[in-house]
């Protein structure tokens, strides 16, 4: 049995080792096919909130995503100098995920050596998720790598106690939290575990790091409709953990597994293994009596738990290592590829303009569902940003998305300017057989009383539905 090498020191950024393969590994990853995935409603919630006004973001951030609202603002000033384009939006997760790996090879390295930071390296990257959301203009891939940070800061005080390993921690603690509050909560919860021997080394710069993630869950407690989908844990949730997690069941058991074996009851390690299952597990709990799974929530986890696998992996030995990275490879690159189609990201926004553009008549108009229980915003932004002019006009609505405080725009009462136009574009993010769910009751009747479907066109996440005029 070949067991990794044990390094007494913390590796310094300044030490290349494994760092330079595995960070061009996933830079490549990220990279490929950026554009591919139309953006999906969450990644439309990014781009509709950046192209506000500042004063207009504030306002918003008092009705609705507040916890998002430093990732905005960031994206914002971001989007200022790069624009709105796909690349531009998923560029920072991109350049995130980057950083994490580098992190991840960074501590592999410091627990088991060079062998154990290489592999690491590339088994994080070979998790699905990890490039689902560097291809994602969302705030995840930013607080793994924040939580990637706080974690070798955590390391460096375990073995040596400094303030500026304290100030570094609790700097990095403070990002992850802005960056996602429940991310960054969760994350110091793991660390707890196994840092209470610290004492206030550790307990000082984590109360302090928690303000701004605590701060923004008082300011988002009471927004809570865009997780109203969100339903209660159960047998199938703790089952279906690996793929929530990882986007494959069976790259995320190989890594489960291997981070096991990888475990050991050493300062280091155990810090590891706090901060890659008490996330999930916390989380998973907490959504047995309150609706709060979701498994990007616990992205954190992925990091620790690559580097707790390639341990794991090399204590077989260093052939057996080998060919457990390349089976997770293998494994990985089908879902790699159906991550990189259109609907990529489960939303195929893109379609819009194959089906409304070449039928599109003068004198069509469009309308929307405006009670969609789950993501009402993201019709009127696929049509926004997905179908060019000239469209159908949006002739019910009376001040856009996003203005006044207010998520959805505003529609005049009971389709009072509909008027009478010949053919109605229905444009839903759902496969609902009737096209006018989720329609207030004056607006649904009357387009109901006046219309007739002549054809519906179905893709994830959007299907589009030509109304006629009845004779």
């Amino acid at each position: 049995m070949l067991a990794p090498p044990r390094p007494t020191k913390i590796t310094t950024f300044g030490s290349i080792g494994p760092v330079g393969p595995v960070a061009l590994a996933v830079a490549a990853l990220a990279g490929w096919r950026l554009t591919g995935p139309a953006l999906w409603a969450d990644e439309l919630a990014t781009w509709g909130a950046v192209r506000l006004s500042w004063s207009q973001l504030w306002q918003l951030s008092g009705a609705v995503d507040a916890v998002v609202t430093p990732y905005y603002a960031a994206m914002k000033v971001w989007t200022a100098v790069a624009g709105t384009g796909t690349v531009a939006l998923r560029l920072p997760s991109a350049l995130a995920i980057v950083g994490t790996t580098i992190l991840v090879a960074v501590i592999g390295r410091r627990v088991g050596g060079d062998r154990a930071g290489l592999l690491g390296g590339l088994l994080f990257a070979a998790v699905p998720a990890v490039s689902r959301y560097a291809q994602e203009a969302r705030p995840y891939a930013i607080v793994m790598f924040f939580a990637a940070l706080a974690l070798w800061c955590l390391l460096r005080i375990i073995e040596r106690p400094s303030v500026g390993g304290a100030v570094g921690y609790a700097a990095a603690v403070a990002a992850a939290g802005l960056a996602h509050p429940l991310g960054g909560l969760l994350m110091v919860a793991g660390h707890a575990l196994t840092a209470r021997r610290l004492r206030w080394w550790w307990a000082v710069p984590a109360a302090v790091g928690c303000v701004p993630a605590l701060l923004l869950a008082v300011a988002g407690a009471r927004q809570n409709a865009q997780v109203s989908w969100i339903t209660l844990a159960d047998v199938n949730s703790w089952q279906g953990l690996p793929q929530n997690v990882f986007a494959s069941a069976a790259v995320g058991g190989i890594v489960i597994v291997l981070a096991v074996l990888g475990t050991r009851r050493e300062p280091a390690f155990l810090a590891l293994a706090g901060a890659a299952f008490v996330p999930p597990v916390l989380l998973l709990l907490t959504g047995t009596v309150h609706p709060i799974w979701v498994g990007r929530y616990v992205l954190i986890a992925v990091a620790p738990m690559a580097v707790l696998a390639a341990v794991g992996a090399l204590r077989a030995g260093q052939a057996q290592a080998i060919a457990a990275v390349a089976v997770t490879l293998l494994v990985s690159f089908p879902v790699q590829l159906e991550l990189r189609e259109p609907a990529g990201h489960a939303e195929d926004s893109t379609r819009i303009a194959q089906v409304i553009g070449p039928r599109y008549r003068d004198g069509d108009v469009a309308v929307f569902p405006d009670t969609h229980p789950s993501i009402p915003w993201a019709a009127r932004d696929i049509y926004q940003r997905y179908l060019p002019a000239p469209r159908p006009p949006d002739v019910l609505a009376v001040a856009p998305q996003r203005t006044g405080g207010r998520l959805l725009a505003r529609e005049c009462p009971a389709a009072a300017c509909l008027g009478d136009p010949p053919r109605i574009w229905v444009i839903r993010v759902d496969d609902a057989g009737d096209p006018l769910k989720d329609m207030a009751p004056g607006k649904r009747q009357r387009i109901s009383r006046g219309y007739r479907p002549v054809g519906t066109w179905k893709y994830p996440l959007l299907t589009i539905t030509l109304l006629e005029r009845r004779s």
